[in-house]
């Protein structure tokens, strides 16, 4: 019998589910690995320029860049694959402030390590160094996505727990980003760094700095509304409406925590090539499956 099949699970429900899972593994055979590293690597040297660009005061607190002219750098590497140029020079281009050319210098820093990257940009403008303090490192590990994507609907069509699959992905990719090898010199930055710098946090940044402050305001005001809400909610039964809420911020965070990481893991190059289509295609067929074994469970009765 196979691993997948339960027994109580009809034969054709348990060859979806090895087919999706097929699937997922031949995209990730099938993965250009260095296009998703060119691609996170990429996306690492474009939000460092940002830090760049506020500190040589190219940019103001809002987070909206100033009207002036396009300030021309030209391009040299230190350290990593000769390929990180070209990644770079590509950042430049798609900066709203920097474009190459000269007389500035832009020095881009790149510590590598078993496929873990640290970069750092300094810019040499008017006599002066300017570099952000740390580096930003990133770990590009499509089979961090495929691999805690799969575990959390294997346990949610094994367990029939839609809600525990959610958070075990989250926390499985978390994890296992946290296991990839780091060069001992240097110091890993905190967890709550390593969010606020990935490609989600800062993009939730920057928005916020974006937002005025009655924005803001009004945000937080229906966020602590909501948490009222559900407090209330439990206390006048725990048994039904607040567990159903509690359930579904469980299953939120989870979701949460698994796109948080399989940003940084390379995510988002991964889509741009045809393997990495197949290989969440696959893995959203296996969710599927478990969240139709669910379904179908509660409309028998064999749930409570």
């Amino acid at each position: 019998m196979s691993s997948l099949e339960h027994p109580s699970m009809p034969p054709r429900r348990a060859g979806v589910a090895l087919m999706a899972l097929l699937m997922a593994l031949v995209g990730l055979l099938w993965t250009d690995w260095d296009a998703v590293d060119r691609g996170v690597l990429r996306s690492v040297i474009a939000r460092d320029l940002e830090r760049v660009d506020a500190l040589a005061g190219l940019k103001v607190e809002s987070g909206s860049y100033e009207g002036q002219p396009s300030l021309p750098v030209m391009v040299v590497q230190e350290g990593g694959p000769s390929w990180i140029r070209e990644e770079a020079e590509a950042a430049v281009r798609a900066d709203d402030v920097l474009t190459l050319g000269e007389p500035h210098l832009l020095r881009v820093e790149v510590i590598e390590h078993a496929r873990t990257y640290g970069v750092r940009c300094q810019l040499w403008r008017q006599g002066w160094s300017l570099r952000a303090p740390e580096p930003l490192w990133a770990g590009p590990a499509p089979w961090v996505v495929l691999l805690s994507a799969l575990a959390g609907a294997g346990w949610a069509g094994l367990r029939r727990r839609v809600t525990g699959g959610l958070l075990l992905a989250g926390t499985l990719a978390q994890l296992l980003l946290l296991a990839l090898p780091w060069p001992l010199p240097f110091v890993r930055p905190s967890l709550v760094q390593t969010w606020r710098e990935g490609p989600l946090g800062h993009g939730v940044v920057t928005l916020a700095r974006g937002l005025p402050d009655a924005s803001m305001a009004l945000g937080a005001g229906i966020i602590t509304l909501c948490t009222v809400l559900m407090i209330f909610d439990h206390r006048r039964s725990p048994q039904q409406g607040g567990g159903v809420v509690a359930v579904g911020v469980l299953g939120v965070l989870g979701v949460l925590a698994w796109v948080e990481a399989s940003l940084r893991a390379g995510l988002w190059p991964w889509l741009h090539q045809a393997a990495g289509w197949l290989a969440i295609s696959g893995a959203l067929g296996l969710w599927a499956w478990a969240v139709r074994g669910r379904v179908r469970r509660r409309a028998e009765g064999l749930d409570a």
